[in-house]
């Protein structure tokens, strides 16, 4: 691919190539994080979008010390994104009660985020926005195939958004006369803003997802339920 730039072409390291390489690295970031941060994940729209920019940002800084020295590995730098970008994507994993474990999609997710701005730091743009467009897909839509597929299976996790904390005890009813059981339950509290919880339930009735969102939602008090793991 060679798109004409002022000064150059895409895979030349002009100012043109090196502003497209950013913004779409931002683009591509920012559209696999949308998502995630509307479904109340740790790693929301911003840390995508750094994480797949500040790859970009290396991998254009191994070419530019790859052709300004003549010697090197130009992968080299990029070689330790992938590796160490795992300190990130551990941050994010939580291991919860029961030894459910939570984050793994944000880790992931985080660790692919980085692969595609190296690939758009190469100045391989098609392969970064088919990836791209791949991994919207899997967060987006997989994940509703995923819990029709494991839902009656053991732990799940969701978050719920109430007028005031004591509506937790209508949740927990409504939850026991589904025949489930609650588990862990992790509450945040703002200064000046609703409560929130992401609280873990058993379904140990088999209970369908739709249907134990529908009960849920129904709460007097209770603003938004959210399915999440």
């Amino acid at each position: 691919m060679s798109i004409a730039l002022w000064g150059g072409s895409i895979s030349d390291l002009s100012i043109g190539s090196m502003i497209l390489r950013v913004i779409l690295a931002m683009i591509c970031g920012g559209t696999i994080g949308w998502d995630r941060q509307r479904s109340k994940h740790p790693a929301g729209m911003r840390t995508y979008m750094l994480v797949c920019l500040g790859a970009c940002v290396v991998m254009i800084t191994g070419e530019f010390l790859f052709r300004q020295y003549n010697t090197g590995d130009p992968a080299r730098l990029g070689a330790q994104v992938i590796s160490g970008i795992g300190f990130l994507g551990a941050g994010s994993i939580v291991v919860s009660g029961r030894s459910k474990i939570r984050g793994l999609t944000t880790a992931a997710g985080l660790w692919t985020s980085a692969c595609i701005g190296l690939v758009i730091g190469t100045g391989f743009l098609e392969c970064g926005i088919v990836a791209t467009f791949a991994v919207y897909i899997i967060v987006k839509y997989f994940k509703k195939l995923e819990g029709k597929i494991t839902y009656n299976d053991g732990w799940f996790s969701v978050y719920v958004q109430l007028e005031e904390i004591s509506r937790l005890t209508d949740l927990y009813d409504s939850v026991s006369g589904l025949g489930m059981k609650v588990g862990d339950v992790q509450i945040y509290g703002k200064k000046n803003k609703l409560p929130e919880a992401v609280v873990s339930i058993q379904n140990s009735s088999g209970q369908g997802r739709d249907e134990v969102l529908a009960t849920l939602n129904g709460i007097k008090g209770i603003i938004e339920v959210k399915y999440i793991s």
